[in-house]
C-alpha cells in the first residue's frame, strides 16, 4: 500500500475540515501496490453535519454511479476494481436525526480481468489494515444497483 493512501485516509477521516465526501483507491497498472485513484474519483464535500449534507450525499452517490457507469460503458477503458471510501450523511428514519458514517465499498464489477480481480481480493485485508484507525463499515458491491441500496439501508438502521 502506497504511503499516500494512508495520508489521504487520515485527511479524510480525522481532518478538522472535511473536504472530500469520497476517496478512491486502486491497484496500480503493474499490480505492485495500491494507490490513490485519479482526481476525478475523489469527490468533494461542501456540507458536513448540516441538513444540506444529506442532500449532498444523494448527489454524490449519483455522481459516483455516473463515473462507474461511464467506465463500464466505455469499451476503450478497462473496468477496474476499486476501494471507495464514502462519508454518508443521512437522516435516520428511526429517530429523525442527522447522522454521518464512513463506509468502504469494495467495488469489483463483472468484466474485470481475472488478474485484477484476484489482486484486488487478496489485497483488501492488507489495504484496510494499512489505514491507521480504520473502523468503517465494509460492503461488497458488484453492480450499480447495490450502491443505490446503501443509503436506504442506512436510513432504516439496517447498516451500522
Amino acid at each position: 500500500v502506497d504511503e499516500s493512501c494512508n495520508a489521504m485516509w487520515l485527511e479524510f477521516h480525522s481532518g478538522k475540515v472535511k473536504s472530500r465526501r469520497v476517496i478512491t483507491f486502486r491497484v496500480n497498472d503493474k499490480y505492485q501496490k495500491i494507490i490513490p485513484d485519479a482526481d476525478k474519483w475523489q469527490l468533494p464535500m461542501h456540507h458536513y453535519n448540516v441538513n444540506e449534507a444529506a442532500v449532498e450525499t444523494k448527489e454524490t452517490i449519483k455522481a459516483l454511479k455516473e463515473l462507474l457507469a461511464a467506465e463500464l460503458a466505455d469499451d476503450n477503458q478497462k473496468n477496474e476494481p476499486r476501494w471507495i471510501i464514502m462519508y454518508f450523511d443521512y437522516v435516520d428514519k428511526i429517530d429523525g436525526r442527522l447522522t454521518g458514517k464512513e463506509i468502504l465499498i469494495k467495488w469489483c464489477p463483472d468484466g474485470v480481468k481475472v488478474k485484477s480481480r484476484m489482486t484486488f481480493a487478496s489485497s483488501s485485508k492488507g489495504f484496510v489494515d494499512a489505514l491507521d484507525g480504520f473502523k468503517a463499515l465494509v460492503v461488497q458491491a458488484d453492480e450499480l444497483e447495490e450502491i443505490d441500496d446503501l443509503l436506504p439501508r442506512f436510513e432504516k438502521g439496517l447498516l451500522k
